[in-house]
């Protein structure tokens, strides 16, 4: 190959439908070996034109919606410089930052490019790693074994269950690593490790939240890390955007950016180039046609606005395919009031809508028509999805609680980012008085609001939720009945362990006006091997890995959020080992 290699994106005569199926690598042998995604394809394989259907029904199948686009045509010709490092990372984020860390320390010269001003830097609540250091201090060992088939049985099989134990058994280096390096800059990481006993769903203690103030403690963290990259010599450059992956055949060698001017530049690559923009869940289009039923049931969208799929389009164009089946993190903590309904999760936003942590609390829930639907001790998402089982329109929820609530959420004994009391081993980010100095204030300013409506009794509640008659019948009948499992100490109805029941009797009794999830990120992704390197229709993308929250075959529609910081670990851990490998060359 020339100087040109085979470039996405290059004015090579193919069909705009040829690019939408991500079967396209463009430039000057695109019609033979980009088209099939990887290489040529030999007599009796099938056509172009076959791998451009099947590609195009894989990836938009949801909502037909044209998401994908084409690669931008850009050549060396249009570049103002060319540049040659050992290993690039493309996103600064929790992924992007580790990996660019280990490349670096392997004596690798590194490149570290983010589109924003500033690094998205590493999630603070918690990092998901099994068997650390501050687990052994505290004589914890979690079994691996059945804590990943705990989570297969969660995706139903969907995962690369190989990945799933691959993250948990390199997990604590990566985590004891990150300690170290915080230690050694004023900052701690700081271990979850008490769990309750008896709960229906199992609770893993993996949670390594970073300590500081919230949100300026992430960007603490970003300063410790372009500094740390930088004394090893390598670089981390902020406004610059990739626009598109060079291959070489069957490999990537580098890619097309712009920088902070607008203007293009060429990066090469000799080592390899890791690919961690942070998934898709600020491009609308894009979310809507993957995550179609969360489109149509959040209440807003609480994701870095920089997320918006580059990675993953990047990588499609060269031949990659992604998960079949949408997943996130999403939460269950938005509050809207009776005139604000959600169009699309794009159109509220936190300046006018309610952020209650308190809303992941295992209290009584009912549907727009006053039943309970579930069991609310389950994950934070299951609300959401069992919401999605009624029309649009009606996919909010009513939380129900009385005035004992701070004896119950003592009892109740949630973890992670739920937690919202203090106990010794809890989240980091709990203290002694946050139920009187944060919880119940904020609760006071949600009544005042319209966000709440508190009440002397339940049928005086009943009318603030706007029940009509035979809702309100519903709806009264109902907490009868959770005051009846109370009494009783068992749940036959959905099975919440009795420990998180709770009663209805003592005023005032509080309700949610709407309360409706939102998600934080995308974490369905490019499908990838053990490796992490992308698959494409005859075997892989070499030059290439995959991490973060554009890394597929990880989950299967569901985050187990019991075990705090997963996806976060997952970032962290699948960065540092393939900074590590493509340095290693």
């Amino acid at each position: 190959m020339g100087i040109e290699e085979t470039v996405m994106g290059s004015k090579d005569g193919l069909s705009r439908r040829a690019f939408l199926t991500g079967a396209a690598a463009c430039g000057l042998v695109a019609a033979t070996a980009a088209a099939t995604g990887c290489s040529p394809k030999s007599q009796g394989e099938g056509t172009a034109s076959d791998n451009a259907d099947a590609a195009a029904a894989d990836a938009s199948s949801s909502a037909g919606i044209d998401w994908l686009g084409t690669a931008p045509e850009i050549t060396d010709a249009d570049c103002v410089s060319t540049e040659d490092v050992d290993v690039l990372v493309i996103g600064a984020g929790t992924a992007g930052y580790f990996a660019a860390c280990a490349a670096a320390e392997e004596g690798a010269n590194t490149l570290l490019i983010e589109k924003g001003d500033a690094g998205n830097s590493v999630r603070s609540s918690a990092l998901g790693a099994v068997n650390t250091k501050l687990q052994k201090a505290q004589g914890i060992e979690i079994n691996i074994t059945d804590m990943i088939n705990d989570f297969d049985r969660l995706s139903q099989g969907r995962e690369n269950m190989r990945l799933l134990r691959k993250w948990a058994e390199n997990s604590a280096e990566a985590i004891d690593w990150y300690t170290d390096l915080l230690a050694a800059n004023g900052m701690e990481v700081q271990l979850e490790w008490n769990m309750p006993e008896g709960t229906r769903y199992t609770e893993w203690p993996v949670g390594h939240g970073t300590n500081g103030e919230y949100p300026s403690r992430e960007g603490d963290v970003a300063a410790i890390m372009d500094a740390y990259i930088q004394d090893l010599g390598s670089e981390v450059r902020y406004r610059t955007a990739m626009q598109c992956l060079i291959l070489d055949g069957n490999k990537v060698v580098g890619v097309y950016a712009t920088n902070a001017n607008g203007e293009n530049i060429r990066i090469n690559a000799s080592k390899g180039v890791i690919v961690a923009t942070g998934g898709y869940a600020y491009d609308q289009k894009m979310f809507e046609a993957l995550h179609n039923e969360d489109f149509h049931s959040n209440g807003l969208m609480d994701a870095f606005p920089s997320c918006t799929g580059d990675g993953i389009k990047a990588l499609m164009w060269a031949g990659a395919s992604m998960d079949s089946v949408p997943s996130s993190v999403s939460f269950n903590r938005g509050l809207l009031t009776a005139d604000m309904n959600p169009l699309t999760p794009y159109e509220l936003n936190w300046d006018i809508c309610g952020y209650f942590f308190y809303s992941s609390q295992p209290f009584l829930r009912v549907d727009p028509n006053g039943n309970r639907f579930h069991n609310e001790s389950a994950p934070y998402e299951y609300v959401m999805r069992t919401s999605a089982n009624r029309p649009v329109g009606q996919r909010h929820w009513h939380q129900i609680w009385d005035a004992n609530w701070k004896e119950d959420v003592q009892r109740f004994h949630t973890v992670g980012c739920s937690t919202i009391c203090y106990r010794e081993g809890a989240d980091h980010d709990a203290f002694p008085t946050m139920l009187d100095d944060w919880i119940e204030p904020e609760m006071e300013a949600f009544v005042e609001a319209g966000f709440i409506v508190k009440a002397d009794t339940l049928e005086e509640l009943a009318d603030g939720l706007g029940f009509n008659a035979d809702q309100k019948a519903t709806f009264l009948a109902v907490c009868d009945r959770q005051n009846e499992n109370f009494d009783n100490q068992e749940d036959p109805d959905f099975g919440k362990e009795a420990f998180r029941l709770s009663e209805l009797r003592t005023p005032p009794i509080n309700g949610t006006v709407k309360s409706l999830g939102f998600t934080l990120c995308t974490t369905d992704g490019i499908r990838v091997n053990d490796d992490l390197q992308p698959f494409c229709a005859n075997g892989v993308i070499e030059g290439v890995r995959v991490v973060g929250n554009d890394q597929g075959s990880f989950y299967g529609g569901v985050y187990p959020n019991l075990a705090a910081g997963l996806n976060a670990g997952r970032c962290a851990t699948f960065g540092r080992m393939a900074g590590k490998e493509l340095a290693r060359g």
